[in-house]
């Protein structure tokens, strides 16, 4: 029987499009570990990955060229195959692993979504380390892939029922090829950004990178009026940073968040720009990428894509406007914003560039940032490992325990003009933001900030 064949959508647009920009193909990857602090059963745990090929379809897409299309379908099955073990006996015997591992993408035209290794660290703890495809990881969620992993262990384990599956994949695909394929909702979106763009935005925008005032590069160009200098590539590799962002912090953010319907996402998000403004000559207006598709449940995923349109946003700092006046602002453009998630990654690039008279390539090389709530059963820890070489030049990927309240903050940055004291500069300057912006929202900034 003939499979069903489905467009990308737009979020795989995007990962797509910044793979033909980037030296490497890494980006293709998302490469995390799981620990599980009483250990697991590696038979049982084979038993539930077989179970998670079964019950996420989104682990049996695969990919296809027909003439100049790629195209996707859904295979009827997929095993998970002879699981490899590695003892790792030190921090960079398994650094080095790790390295090797993130090296060769998952190539779904093989139908190669996920690959799985059982590792025991330095420590003596046991390990799963785990490769996923972007075009998969996006749109679903790595949340829901494990936190089902996990709900499917248990069971197996305990001998009871299994929970119910988490969703479908194909069904996403299905509606958003549906929706892309209308003209009239093409023709309105195409409206919508025409006049967002020409209007509400007439002016070029700055470019603004964690440090710009640290590259003499890119001090030349802005004194030519040039500022809109991408980073450029000069590691050999990336290197990760993490930070960590107290409780104490969070609680003190989440109830100012509720009373003004602002998301946790937004905050961190606008809060992390007006850092990037303050260290950056108090630059009025920025172009940030945010992912906001990251999200914690199978439901949210319908926003699958909302970066396509992030990308060519403007992030607007006015200094003489109180924070919440900015904000607000902010959160009611996002929010029209993501009404229009439909149109192609290709024609927004094409009006983007039109209006702007930028390069597609200056647009990807601003930093990244995503919001990644996660919650899993007690006794697992989840850690991203850092991609190696990819399209983005710095990702900021926030990942929030909702039970503890903690939220991890890992920088993936591969350029030269970023030390690490550097970043500890920015990611105190950061928190510096958080807590002043909190104690007066009402203030101008100028104000809260003065020169």
């Amino acid at each position: 029987m003939e499979p069903t064949y489905y467009h990308f959508n737009n979020s795989q647009d995007v990962v797509f499009r910044q793979t033909q920009f980037s030296l490497f193909k890494r980006v293709l990857n998302i490469v995390f570990s799981l620990e599980l602090e009483k250990g697991f059963d590696k038979a049982l745990m084979t038993q539930a990955f077989e179970k998670l090929y079964e019950r996420n379809d989104c682990l049996r897409l695969t990919m296809v060229r027909r003439g100049k299309e790629r195209l996707q379908y859904f295979a009827p099955e997929r095993h998970v195959g002879k699981i490899p073990e590695v003892d790792f006996k030190t921090a960079g015997e398994m650094d080095r692993y790790i390295r090797c591992f993130r090296r060769k993408p998952t190539n779904l035209y093989k139908g190669d979504a996920l690959r799985v290794v059982y590792g025991t660290n330095p420590d003596g703890r046991q390990i799963i380390l785990c490769k996923v495809s972007h075009y998969v990881a996006d749109t679903y969620g790595i949340g829901i892939l494990v936190n089902d992993l996990l709900s499917v262990y248990e069971a197996l384990r305990e001998g009871t029922p299994l929970p119910p599956a988490p969703g479908s994949f194909e069904t996403l695909l299905a509606q958003d090829n549906q929706f892309r394929g209308t003209t009239e909702s093409v023709e309105r979106d195409r409206a919508f950004f025409n006049d967002y763009f020409r209007v509400k935005h007439p002016t070029r925008p700055f470019y603004c990178g964690l440090h710009g005032n640290g590259s003499d590069k890119w001090l030349k160009l802005k004194a030519k009026g040039k500022p809109s200098v991408p980073y450029v590539f000069v590691r050999c590799d990336t290197e990760g940073f993490r930070f960590v962002l107290p409780s104490s912090l969070v609680k003190t953010v989440r109830p100012w968040c509720e009373e003004n319907a602002i998301s946790f996402n937004t905050f961190f998000f606008y809060t992390f720009g007006i850092a990037c403004s303050l260290l950056n000559d108090r630059a009025p207006s920025m172009l940030p990428l945010e992912l906001l598709n990251c999200r914690g449940t199978l439901a949210e995923k319908k926003a699958a894509g909302t970066k396509v349109q992030s990308l060519a946003v403007c992030l607007e700092v006015d200094y003489k406007r109180s924070f919440a006046e900015n904000i607000a602002r902010m959160d009611e453009e996002q929010k029209e914003l993501y009404r229009h998630t439909r149109l192609s990654y290709l024609e927004v690039q094409a009006l983007h560039t039109k209006v702007y008279d930028y390069s597609q390539i200056s647009q990807l090389y601003n930093y990244t940032f995503s919001y990644i709530p996660v919650s899993f059963p007690e006794g697992v820890k989840l850690q991203v490992h850092s991609n190696g070489k990819g399209a983005l030049i710095a990702y900021v990927a926030l990942m929030h325990d909702v039970k503890t309240d903690e939220i991890v903050v890992v920088y993936d940055i591969q350029t030269r003009m970023i030390s690490p004291s550097q970043l500890i500069e920015f990611q105190n300057t950061w928190v510096h933001v958080m807590e002043k912006v909190v104690s007066a929202p009402d203030q101008p900034l100028e104000e809260v900030f003065p020169a």
